[in-house]
This record gives structure tokens, C-alpha cells and sequence, in this order.
């Protein structure tokens, strides 16, 4: 397992994904409140980004065939997608955002 800082929580605005390339891969990182959450940034469905979706709850939609997946754990929550997107564990260290991978 990888460590690795992307910036401070303070950053990261709330509510609203952003895209970070870490290590090689591209994921979306979404900030609700003092939670992060970090999912690999393409759809199941079709590959296309999720960093430009609508994150509701803790549901991010992707904007363009609108499979929903849950930030928590990538399930599919609503179709047309029908594999999760692989997640990554987060956690908020003195105000910096570190993703395992």
C-alpha cells in the first residue's frame, strides 16, 4: 500500500468532485463536510469521467448516460453502469488529505 498526500482539506470544496491524478491513475475526490472520498474518475458504464458529475448525499452521478455509483464503496446505485468503480480508503491527518493506494 501507497500513501499519498494531495493537498489539505481546506481545498477541496465541499460538495463538488474534483480530478487528481495520484501514482499513475486518475481518480475523483469528493469533500462532504469533514469526509473524503476518493473513487477511480470513469465510469463502468462507459468510461467516462465521474469528476464532472452531480454529488448528491454521498452519491456522485456520472453527466453523461447517468449511473449513479455510492462515494463509500462504488456500488452502482442506479444504472445503466452495473460494475462499481474501485474506491480508495481516505483519511484527514492535521488537515491533509492522504489516499491509500
Amino acid at each position: 500500500m501507497q500513501r499519498v498526500a494531495i493537498g489539505a482539506l481546506s481545498d477541496l470544496p465541499d460538495g463538488r468532485a474534483v480530478a487528481v491524478a495520484v501514482a499513475g491513475r486518475r481518480l475523483a475526490v469528493v469533500r462532504i463536510g469533514e469526509r473524503v472520498f476518493a473513487i477511480d474518475d470513469r465510469c463502468s458504464h462507459r468510461g467516462f469521467p465521474l469528476n464532472d458529475g452531480r454529488v448528491e448525499g454521498a452519491v456522485i452521478q456520472c453527466r453523461t448516460h447517468g449511473a449513479c455509483f455510492a462515494l463509500e464503496s462504488g456500488a452502482v446505485v442506479r444504472g445503466p453502469a452495473r460494475r462499481a468503480v474501485r474506491t480508495y480508503p481516505v483519511t484527514v491527518e492535521a488537515g491533509n488529505v492522504l489516499i491509500d493506494l
